[in-house]
């Protein structure tokens, strides 16, 4: 079973859009579910910044789904089990 938010049955307009790379400036294409994108040009590993990880701060099966976590939220998340 897919999350509705991944399902691109349901993808709005802007659900694929273009980022500026930090490394080379260079445009790179995102889906709204890619949790990352490496730079074709540089190689520079670039976080969607459109991704919402919501559900990932409490879902027990965060990693399979939406892969290797940003580490603001796997800070954030670790926070929130030990406090």
């Amino acid at each position: 079973m897919k999350c509705p938010g991944q399902d691109s049955r349901y993808w709005k307009p802007g659900a694929i859009f273009e980022v500026p790379c930090p490394g080379c400036k260079k445009a790179v294409e995102f889906f709204k579910d890619d949790v990352f994108r490496t730079c074709p040009s540089c190689g520079t590993k670039i976080h969607n910044p459109g991704m919402d990880f919501g559900c990932a701060k409490y879902c027990p099966h965060a990693k399979e789904c939406v892969g290797s976590l940003p580490p603001e939220l796997l800070e954030e998340k670790t926070s929130k089990k030990d406090g």
